[in-house]
C-alpha cells in the first residue's frame, strides 16, 4: 500500500462528508479513485438512492456500485480503495468482513469517530485483502485537489 498516494483535497472532502453524516449519528463512505500510476485524486461519495446509512451500518446497493464501476471503467480510472466511517474506533466489523470487497489486492479504510474523525489518514484504519484482510500502511498525502462525484442507483453526479 505504500506505493499509493492521496491528495490532501481528497482527504479534506472525505472528512467533510464523514463529519456531516457523523453529526447525524450515522456511517457513510465512498470510493477512492485514481488514474493509472497517479495519486488518488477522485472521490466518489455515496448519494442516496440505494444507499443505507445508520449507526453501525453503511451499505450500497449492487446497482449503485455497477454505475460507479462502469463510470470508472469508461474513464480508465482505478478504484484504489473503499472508505467508510465508524462511530468509534477503526476496525473491520463482522459486516465489513462478510460483505466487504474481499478481492485480492483491494484496499479498504475505516475512518473512526465519525462526528470528529482524525485529520491524519495515518490515524485511520487501513487494510489490504491478501486472502484475508491484513493491516496496511496509509498512503502518502500529497498536495492536490479533489474531483468529487456522487454515485447511487440513479447514476453519477459530476457537479
Amino acid at each position: 500500500m505504500t506505493s499509493l498516494s492521496i491528495t490532501d483535497g481528497v482527504c479534506a472532502s472525505l472528512l467533510n462528508d464523514i463529519r456531516t453524516w457523523g453529526a447525524r449519528g450515522v456511517e457513510t463512505g465512498g470510493f477512492l479513485l485514481a488514474h493509472p500510476n497517479k495519486p488518488i485524486s477522485i472521490l466518489a461519495l455515496a448519494g442516496s438512492c440505494g444507499v443505507a446509512r445508520r449507526r453501525g451500518l453503511f451499505s450500497v446497493s449492487p446497482r449503485a456500485l455497477a454505475h460507479l464501476f462502469s463510470w470508472a471503467g469508461d474513464r480508465d480510472l482505478h478504484v484504489a480503495a473503499q472508505a467508510h466511517s465508524h462511530g468509534g474506533r477503526a476496525f473491520l466489523s463482522k459486516t465489513d468482513l462478510r460483505h466487504g470487497f474481499s478481492v485480492a489486492g483491494f484496499t479498504t479504510t475505516v475512518i473512526p469517530y465519525f462526528a470528529a474523525p482524525p485529520d491524519d489518514p495515518r490515524r485511520w484504519g487501513w487494510w489490504r485483502y491478501e486472502g484475508e484482510w491484513r493491516e496496511a500502511e496509509a498512503p502518502a498525502v500529497i498536495s492536490g485537489n479533489a474531483n468529487v462525484v456522487r454515485f447511487d442507483e440513479e447514476g453519477i453526479d459530476e457537479r
